[in-house]
């Protein structure tokens, strides 16, 4: 049949079992094959593509297989792609990469997700929040098609970008801010933050059109807290972070258990309960005391790090649950100042923080609650300087 590459020996049942559980699209590079590119009209260019030859002879491509000649034509062992790709796939030279298993599990793979996606909750949708800064001068990469894998292999959720006509989503672009470290840094940086939040977060929040969001942050810690600060219980928040092991946003497979957070206080000899204090973030490293600047050696300090035999690393934070675990640590830390040091003015932040602990930062503080949060970043030389007060 034309259009797809058959044979005449496909019958109509098995080629319709192919095209519906490949979704329409080539399960080699996901395009969609029943609409046309130009003229956008319906149409079939697609191509059904045979794992074992149709025939058990040399010249059918992987044709000498055990697979008895009744189950070729069947929809198992039928792969939709492209035109291109399917006379690729059965090239001579090709044969020794392009095997039984390999094909075998790429269609598998293709037709799970498929399965998958299609049976997502249609109101299970998530809207993607992209901040993307430079550190050092430098960036990562955190396009749409990044964002959306990581939401998919991590979640049950499917992403959605509005609120652009290019369907990009809500971005917060940092890369062009003056000066790194200066104060018309941070003041710019909080501005930008500010501009998406309220005219098109909030907005979109107030008429329904979002009703959960995941973050994709990558910035100076300072700029990651504000962030997290400026997000809201009015909708649901997922975060994500790059993992240095993987290269990866998806949160990784993984059986390790969640890691618990404590924190140790030491009270300055003439401090009072109502003086600043310091706080020191020990997660995805280490801050020692003598490294604090000088005006904050000597006050109350509090230090918030792993506990039960974690140690603190870059992949401490390595999951959604680990986020919360360390969320509900500050949470907990803030509620007991409440009572025992209710009148604090200050609470400086020094800390070592992966990119989802940073923004979790910012969402446990209440403002109207909780003591001034002035927050340092770490300078290219090792010391560490204020940036900028959550207030």
């Amino acid at each position: 049949m034309a259009g797809d590459g058959g044979r005449g020996r496909i019958s109509d049942t098995e080629r319709f079992k192919v095209y519906l559980r490949s979704g329409g699209r080539c399960a080699m590079c996901g395009r969609y094959l029943l609409e046309g590119t130009v003229t956008r009209r319906p149409m079939r260019l697609g191509e059904l593509a045979h794992i074992v030859g149709a025939k058990q002879t040399p010249g059918s491509p992987r044709g000498i297989n055990p697979l008895p000649k009744s189950e070729r034509e069947k929809a198992d062992n039928l792969m939709l792609v492209c035109r291109d790709e399917h006379t690729e796939l059965d090239r001579k030279g090709t044969l020794d990469v392009m095997t039984v298993e390999k094909l075998r599990a790429i269609k598998r793979d293709h037709e799970a997700w498929i399965y998958r996606m299609t049976g997502l909750d249609r109101n299970r949708g998530t809207t993607v929040l992209r901040m993307l800064g430079r550190i050092r001068g430098n960036t990562v990469e955190l396009a749409r098609p990044t964002a959306s894998s990581a939401i998919l292999e991590s979640d049950d959720r499917f992403p959605d970008f509005p609120l652009s006509h290019d369907l990009h989503g809500i971005e917060i672009d940092l890369q062009r801010l003056p000066g790194e470290g200066t104060n018309e840094y941070w003041k710019t940086g909080m501005a930008a933050i500010n501009e998406v939040i309220e005219h098109k977060l909030k907005d979109a929040v107030a008429d329904g059109t979002v009703q959960h969001v995941s973050v994709f942050a990558f910035a100076r810690l300072p700029l990651l807290v504000y962030l997290g600060s400026r997000l809201d219980d009015t909708y649901g928040v997922e975060l994500y972070q790059r993992h240095r092991s993987t290269d990866s946003w998806a949160w990784p497979n993984t059986d390790a258990p969640t890691p618990r957070f404590g924190v140790t206080s030491e009270r300055a000899n003439d401090a009072a309960a109502s003086s600043p204090a310091v706080l020191i973030l020990n997660v995805s490293g280490t801050v020692h005391p003598d490294e604090l600047p000088q005006d904050l050696r000597g006050l109350n300090r509090h230090v918030l790090a792993p506990v039960g035999g974690t140690q603190a690393g870059v992949d401490v934070i390595n999951s959604p649950e680990a986020v919360a675990a360390f969320r509900h640590a500050v949470r907990s830390l803030l509620s007991d100042l409440e009572v025992s040091d209710k009148k604090m003015p200050v609470l400086h932040l020094v800390g070592a923080l992966p990119l989802a602990a940073a923004v979790a930062l910012g969402q446990a503080r209440d403002p109207h609650v909780h003591p001034t949060f002035a927050i340092y970043w770490r300078t290219d030389d090792g010391t560490y300087e204020h940036a900028l007060d959550l207030v």
